[in-house]
Formats: C-alpha cells, sequence, structure tokens
C-alpha cells in the first residue's frame, strides 16, 4: 500500500512522516461542497497520522514522500482492529455462560471480552508496536512547477 506524506522529523535513518488521513466518503458530492457529512466525520476524513517509516533515500524535512507499507501488514492490523473485538466478544458471552446462563451475565461478559481487545491492543501498541517500522520512504515526490516558476525561467533563457 502507498501513500503520500510530508517529513516532518529525522531521527537517524527513520523519518517520521505525516499522512492525511481519508475516508471512503472521498468521492462524496457533500464533501466536494466542502462540508461534508456526518458519516465522513466519524470515519477520521481530515484527520492527521503519524508514523516512523524507514528512510532509504534520505528524505529531508518537509519533502513531499511516497510511503510504501506491506499489504499484509495492513490487513494483520485491520484485523486486529475490527475482527479480534468480535471474536473476543463472542468468547466472553459464552465463557459468562459456564457460570451463569442469565442473559444479563452474558452480556457482561461479552462487553469485558470487547473492551479487553481494545486494552490489549492499547498495550500492545505502546509497548511492542512503537519499536515496528513497518514503512519505507520510497520516493520523494517531485515540487510542482508554479506558473511564477516557469515564467521567471523562461525569461532567463534567451533563445
Amino acid at each position: 500500500m502507498k501513500t503520500v506524506a510530508t517529513v516532518i522529523e529525522l531521527m537517524g535513518t527513520k523519518a517520521l512522516v505525516e499522512t492525511e488521513r481519508t475516508s471512503a466518503c472521498e468521492g462524496c458530492h457533500k464533501m466536494a461542497e466542502g462540508n461534508g457529512c456526518s458519516v465522513c466525520s466519524l470515519m477520521g476524513s481530515g484527520r492527521k497520522l503519524r508514523s516512523v517509516a524507514e528512510n532509504p533515500v534520505s528524505a529531508k524535512v518537509g519533502d513531499r514522500v511516497i510511503v510504501e507499507t506491506e499489504t499484509s501488514r495492513v490487513l494483520f492490523y485491520a484485523a486486529l482492529v475490527f475482527i479480534l473485538p468480535i471474536l473476543l466478544a463472542v468468547g466472553g458471552w459464552f465463557f459468562a455462560g459456564i457460570f451463569s446462563r442469565e442473559l444479563l451475565w452474558h452480556s457482561v461478559g461479552a462487553a469485558v471480552g470487547f473492551v479487553l481487545t481494545f486494552v490489549g491492543l492499547r498495550i500492545y501498541s505502546a509497548t511492542l508496536g512503537r519499536k515496528r517500522c513497518d514503512a519505507t520512504v520510497v520516493s520523494i515526490v517531485p515540487a510542482p512547477v508554479t506558473a511564477l516558476a516557469a515564467e521567471k525561467e523562461d525569461q532567463s533563457d534567451p533563445e
């Protein structure tokens, strides 16, 4: 998976990059009007996301770069965030059923399983996840030539 990011800090052979999170609503007519909709705001449109990436192309602070992440790694993280909570909620439901047949305790078990997923993910992210570097800067995006710069170039180039 590739995305465009901006280098905001260098850390040895790594770079801290910032990307603009996009949502599934990007092509929505409400987004074109400039105000979006409630679903777009819930999905995180317009938020910035920072991550550490290997920097083999020696990008500098302020450079726009292409950052690549293995698709399998992205799918793995998506499964952790979206599927694991459901599995643990179902597991909590059945685990609570061992101790009680009342619906209330089944529901409590499901809620505990669901919440424990995110507690575990938070701990993983704070400890092991911070040490991982799953992204790599693969290229620097060339700066666009502005009309003013092109005009100056034409004036300085006598033909």
